[in-house]
């Protein structure tokens, strides 16, 4: 038999070919033309007669044999050890063909395209492009590391030490990795429900510094949790848990999630960020902090509220205002020749840092945060003390306050964000991939990713991941390698190591402008046109994650999308799809005949096709649909003075049944042949197949009466029928004890008044 083949000589059938052939012998015995007997359903394993005694084995060897061989005879058991047998010869195989580089390669990248790397073609372009990420990551980064609550120079660690790591790591070549929007969003709006202290207003100059180091050492944990999913997930190459997250979910919570952001930073346009009341004899010194919040509807009311009206800024709002617009326009210049000005869109984010720090040395705008008790009504507000240097380590950081119990909070945010980052991440790399002509490795993707997060929470940096618009400047600049990347790094550690002090007086409006420029990309409108169009189902989705999010908050409004996505999933699977099938004229196709109307039904006979698999959560659907078509089908064959004879049902799409299918389908077949009803199975698969053989169903329905395709077994009930075989619906279901499906056989011919003289060939 197959098994017994592929056990004594497993290499020379493939997995594919197995499941070829086990599918093949577990369902070709019952053959359309009902060829297979109760004798068949037995299998006969050759590799017993080397067992039994070709090497003069001892007597209590045999008798162990011959009592294990029945266990031994499984077929599920025989695949598994022929699979692993077949498993550890190719894998042996195929790592003996690899030099130590190519095993060394297959965890660090690196060593493989480092190897064919060639310097003439790539490095110069490698480099523009690492300078122009570079440029672009480092005002943008600080901008996203206010955005996360956290100093200005957490987004400079986190564009230089995972960064590198994931150099030598990654599989993709143009994916620049770092701080993102999203996810400063979710750490900004998350975190200050996982520490005791009072979040800070600024970061940067905190009027509580140890509660900001509280805040600081609790994104450093929430990192380290992220890092640690984002490896596991790799390494037990779990990539599929992303398929939770829809494409509808995620493109609404990245339109709501832009909303909330640019909001977030218009404070800063305003000029509302913060302001320092002077102290007069009978009052001490005030400071008015704006407050920070997610929902879309509480930040309308403080940004256009009468209680801040008096605090806006028209120095700020100008400057802010005309920063936006240099951006955008940058950015679409370069959209629009990218060949010549493609750079523009890379460098806006320097140009306008470049400005408003010159703009605020020269007419000496900026308002001191140091300075406590100054009057800023007339100055702007800036950045402040940048602190110099490489980022030190935070391994120390690792164990958090009160122990494992303060842990819980932090670990579902870091669920979350590894999730949002994880397919924000390998959607760009297989973007990127798919435009350039190149395969990644999703698995060394994560592991790269996971590593990178774990190194950066060891040295001060806050969750990365891979970044949209720092990718497409990657790309657009002509990268051939992560060479571009390491150049990127180099770029930040320069600016650490020497430009921090240029920073201090940034404006916070440049800061503003700049997330604001770089989530406008994000709200993605043209899909909510998009999906009404293809499918209601995921309209309903975006919308519920995008208006979740803008009005209910960020954590709430994605579980409220993905709830809906989940309930919609159990909708579909537990009201599956059924068809009923007609022949197309002249072919042996069977289709479904609303969708076309020329097919023709079967005289005698009810096709139904069943569109999932069938599990407990839609069992009573399935039977509803089965007896309303079965209903349906009797009148119509009435009015033309036929009876329904056959019910023959496609089992092709049904992949796996359960236990509760099982009871369900030998009750309905029980019931059909009592009503002198015959149902037919075509197409089963091997699982399925194996699951009726378990529950003895083809001696209860008649092996003849399941079939591999469905055309062999409307040939061969019409072959009944046209030998006035209506009998064979008549037969009681007593009958089921019978030996083998021949004896049913036997039996209609004889109520029929017939002489049976065997199957029909």
């Amino acid at each position: 038999m197959v098994d017994a083949d592929y056990h004594l000589d497993g290499n020379h059938l493939s997995n594919r070919n197995l499941d070829s052939a086990v599918e093949l012998a577990d369902v070709g015995k019952y053959g359309a033309s009902g060829s297979g007997s109760a004798g068949s359903s037995s299998h006969t394993h050759e590799v017993q007669e080397p067992f039994a005694g070709a090497h003069n084995a001892k007597k209590y060897k045999v008798e162990w044999h011959e009592a294990e061989q029945g266990v031994l005879n499984d077929p599920l058991i025989s695949d598994i050890t022929g699979w692993l047998k077949h498993k550890k010869q190719s894998t042996k195989s195929e790592w003996s063909r690899h030099s130590w580089l190519d095993i060394l390669g297959i965890f660090f990248p690196i060593v493989n395209w480092g190897r064919k790397y060639n310097i003439k073609q790539s490095l110069l372009t490698d480099l523009i492009a690492g300078i122009s990420v570079g440029a672009m990551v480092v005002p943008q980064g600080m901008s996203y590391a206010k955005l996360a609550g956290l100093p200005n120079v957490y987004g400079l660690y986190g564009a230089f030490v995972p960064v590198m790591i994931y150099a030598a790591l990654g599989s993709s070549p143009q994916l620049a990795v770092g701080p993102v929007a999203v996810t400063s969003l979710l750490l900004g709006s998350g975190l200050k429900d996982t520490i005791t202290s009072a979040v800070q207003a600024d970061p940067n100059n905190p009027a509580d510094p140890a509660a900001q180091m509280e805040y600081n050492m609790a994104a450093i944990q929430v990192a380290l949790l992220a890092g640690s999913l984002y490896t596991a997930v790799g390494l037990l190459k779990m990539g599929w848990i992303t398929n939770f997250l829809s494409h509808s979910v995620i493109c609404g919570f990245m339109t709501g999630a832009s909303v909330i952001i640019a909001l977030s930073q218009v404070k800063y346009i305003f000029g509302y960020s913060q302001y320092v009341i002077p102290a007069t004899k009978t009052v001490k010194a005030k400071t008015v902090t704006f407050p920070r919040h997610d929902p879309i509807q509480e930040q309308l009311r403080d940004l256009l509220g009468h209680q801040w009206r008096p605090y806006f800024h028209w120095r700020e709002f100008i400057m802010g205002g005309t920063f936006i617009v240099i951006l955008l326009a940058m950015k679409h210049i370069g959209r629009r020749w990218p060949k010549y000005l493609g750079f523009f869109r890379a460098i806006g984010p320097i140009t306008v840092a470049v400005l408003g720090i010159a703009i605020t040395n020269i007419w000496h705008l900026q308002c001191p945060n140091s300075d406590k008790n100054k009057v800023c009504a007339h100055t702007i507000r800036v950045v402040g003390v940048i602190p110099k240097g490489l980022p030190h380590a935070t391994v120390s950081w690792w164990n958090p306050p009160g122990g494992i119990p303060r842990v819980g909070k932090k670990f579902s945010y870091a669920i979350i964000i590894c999730l949002i980052d994880l397919l924000e991440s390998i959607s760009i790399a297989k973007a990127l991939a798919l435009k350039n002509r190149y395969e990644i490795q999703p698995t060394q993707e994560l592991r790269g990713l996971g590593v990178a997060n774990l190194f950066g929470a060891a040295f001060n940096c806050y969750t990365t991941t891979g970044s949209f618009s720092r990718s497409a400047i990657m790309d657009a600049s002509g990268a051939k390698s992560q060479v571009a990347g390491i150049t990127s790094a180099l770029v930040v550690m320069f600016v650490l190591l020497f430009l921090t002090p240029v920073f201090k007086n940034m404006p916070q409006n440049v800061q503003g402008a700049i997330v604001i420029s770089a989530v406008i990309g994000l709200f993605n409108y043209s899909e909510w046109f998009f999906l009404w169009k293809v499918n209601k189902f995921d309209w309903i989705v975006f919308n519920a994650a995008w208006l979740g999010v803008m009005f209910a908050g960020v954590e709430k409004g994605l579980a409220i999308a993905i709830g809906l996505s989940v309930l919609i999933v159990l909708y579909k699977t537990g009201f599956p799809h059924l068809a009923v099938l007609g022949r197309l004229p002249g072919t042996t196709v069977y289709r479904n005949v609303n969708q076309y109307p020329e097919a023709e039904g079967v005289d005698g006979m009810l096709l139904v096709r069943i569109d999932s698999p069938i599990y407990f959560a839609n069992v009573a659907p399935i039977r509803n649909a089965l007896t309303k078509f079965q209903k349906r089908a009797e009148i119509q064959l009435s009015a033309r003075a036929r009876k329904l004879l056959y019910i023959v049902v496609d089992l092709s799409p049904v992949t796996d049944i359960d236990a509760s299918a099982v009871h369900f389908l030998m009750e309905w077949v029980r019931n059909l042949k009592a009503n002198n009803i015959q149902p037919v199975f075509a197409n089963p698969c091997r699982q399925v197949v194996r699951l009726f053989e378990a529950a003895s169903l083809p001696k209860i329905i008649g092996e003849e009466f399941i079939s591999v395709r469905i055309h062999d077994a409307v040939t061969y009930c019409q072959e009944l029928m046209a030998e006035g075989q209506d009998a064979f619906t008549r037969i009681d279901v007593a009958s089921e004890g019978k030996e083998s499906a021949e004896d049913h056989r036997r039996e209609a011919h004889k109520l029929a008044g017939q002489t049976y003289i065997g199957p029909p060939v």
